[in-house]
């Protein structure tokens, strides 16, 4: 049982609203969130990029679009999710200090390109803590035992090297053939996120991802040192990792009731909860059936906040993490921001404490451009369209401000918008532009570098 528990040219974005991935990249292939990287067609984001609310939204306008990544690993803008407890939540890896205040996870953690192979390790992050590692739950198809091995060799590759991961195991249309040839399926067609996955009140369902979770996985790294936290993921999720859903409620044809849908979501996040001994986080900062054309009354903010709710009655809010990876002050700086209706459970998390996650919507290194909105800050200006697009920079430091800005707002230091959500941030998911040791931003400039330390393990 878990015992533990985180603009000027910005028109041109909206002239090509319609087309452009790159003003945000929510829906690209970058594997977490962060979208292809414009320059080098790098993959950096961790857990696949892709939210068709999020992806190329306008400063100017507030509208937005995305375009899905063909392998369904990720939908929003984001890149990877990490955090710095380990396995054992010892006063090394959790903040301690406060008294009575909830231990908290901390790190500077990377979102890189996912495991893809069954077997496959994957030892190339650069952050200063550890990598985001992901992988989708079909990994090695119905061989639970194998995507356990697989897990807990990439773990000792990351310990070799005096690290620490977050482990993703994306679902959506990414489950074994064996659960869905017994489950009650759904026919998810959503951008490039085409498939079928299984309702997750399905029992069938339940009982496979319990059994793969406290059978398998959870017992292969139990107790590992490298293992700072697991992230909760769902069927419903439209790129297996965040907790959007790009379909309109009327749309999903399954939906049983408000009550049973939440009451799924409780279920499977108890299975998390009974498997691993490490926190167990989310991604937080979306809502459900959240489409551009959706009735507000239609999206579903009230569940994500139930499970938060949920886990911390229940296991404590140091076994709760929540994690942004449409990470940039413009999603939340008020009414008219396109993700400001997830804020009552930033701010009642942040009130409780609880740890919180930052991977951001883009690499500031190349693509500053996309944290930029009139309310927020001038980091550049958009180019072209797709994984084509570029950022013409509005002055020389523009990725610097922008990691500036971005990082001291998430922290909590201060905010651009006077009307802002104010979190306390924890933990940081950076793309691998940004942590790259000769070229990143976090190498070439001290004042980002400083940004980004504000989420290193506080000293005991």
């Amino acid at each position: 049982m878990n015992m533990f528990v985180g603009l000027g040219g910005i028109a041109a974005c909206a002239l090509l609203v319609a087309a452009a991935a790159g003003c945000q990249g929510e829906d690209d292939d970058a594997g977490s969130s962060e979208a292809t990287s414009a320059t080098t067609g790098s993959s950096d984001a961790s857990t696949g990029a892709g939210s068709t609310g999020d992806a190329g939204t306008s400063a100017a306008t507030g509208t937005s679009t995305s375009t899905g990544a063909s392998t369904g690993e990720s939908e929003s803008d984001s890149g990877a999710t990490s955090t710095d407890t380990d396995a054992t939540g010892s006063d090394s890896d959790t903040d301690t200090t406060g008294g009575g205040e909830p231990a908290r996870l901390w790190g500077r953690f990377e979102s890189g390109g996912p495991i893809t192979s069954c077997g496959m390790i994957k030892d190339d992050w650069s952050a200063d803590d550890g990598p985001l590692m992901r992988m989708s739950l079909d990994l090695c198809g119905d061989d639970m035992a194998a995507l356990a091995e697989t897990i807990a060799d990439n773990l000792d590759a990351v310990e070799a090297r005096g690290g620490r991961a977050l482990l993703i195991l994306n679902q959506g249309i990414n489950l074994p053939a064996g659960w869905l040839a017994q489950c009650e399926t759904y026919a998810l067609n959503s951008g490039n996120f085409t498939g079928d996955l299984c309702v997750p009140w399905d029992p069938n369902y339940q009982a496979s991802l319990a059994a793969a979770l406290s059978e398998h996985v959870g017992p292969a790294v139990a107790g590992h040192p490298a293992l700072a936290a697991v992230y909760f993921t769902i069927s419903t999720m439209t790129n297996g990792a965040e907790m959007h859903f790009r379909v309109l409620r009327d749309d999903f044809t399954a939906f049983p009731d408000e009550e049973a849908f939440t009451a799924s979501y409780l279920a499977v996040m108890d299975a998390y909860q009974a498997a691993f001994d490490v926190p167990i986080l989310f991604e937080a900062g979306h809502c459900i059936f959240d489409l551009p054309q959706a009735d507000e009354a239609d999206i579903d903010c009230e569940t994500p906040l139930a499970l938060y709710r949920h886990a911390r009655d229940n296991y404590g809010v140091e076994s709760v993490g929540l994690g942004l990876w449409n990470c940039a002050e413009r999603f939340f700086h008020g009414p008219e921001a396109i993700e400001d209706h997830v804020r009552p459970l930033l701010e009642e998390a942040t009130a409780d404490g609880a740890s919180m996650g930052c991977q951001t919507v883009g690499n500031f290194t190349e693509q500053p451009c996309r944290f930029s909105d009139p309310a927020v800050g001038d980091y550049g200006e958009l180019m072209g369209m797709g994984k084509d697009a570029v950022c013409i920079p509005a002055g020389g430091d523009d990725a610097e401000a922008a990691c500036v800005d971005t990082l001291r707002w998430f922290s909590g230091a201060e905010a651009q918008s006077a009307t802002s959500v104010m979190v306390q941030g924890t933990w940081l998911e950076s793309w691998s532009a940004d942590t790259d040791p000769v070229d990143g931003i976090i190498a070439t400039s001290d004042a980002c570098r400083e940004a980004v330390d504000q989420f290193k393990q506080p000293a005991p």
